[in-house]
């Protein structure tokens, strides 16, 4: 996962981590882990910060998909 991109997307989106994860109806603690890369996104979780944060197929390649 591309830390940096996300920070980007969430920026632009204008929108907390805690809401991100209260959409996401996950705990913070699992928020962070998930971006720390402790634990992976699931696919409804990507297909819903797709929606939450307006990004393109390419940009959430390009967040969650590269090395």
């Amino acid at each position: 996962m591309n830390q940096t991109e996300f920070k980007v997307a969430q920026i632009r989106a204008n929108i907390t981590k805690e809401e991100i994860a209260k959409r996401l109806n996950i705990n913070i603690a699992t928020l962070y882990r998930k971006f720390n890369g402790e634990s992976d996104f699931t696919l409804s979780e990507l297909k819903a910060l797709k929606e939450i944060l307006g990004l393109s197929k390419e940009d959430v390649d390009r967040i969650f998909f590269s090395d």
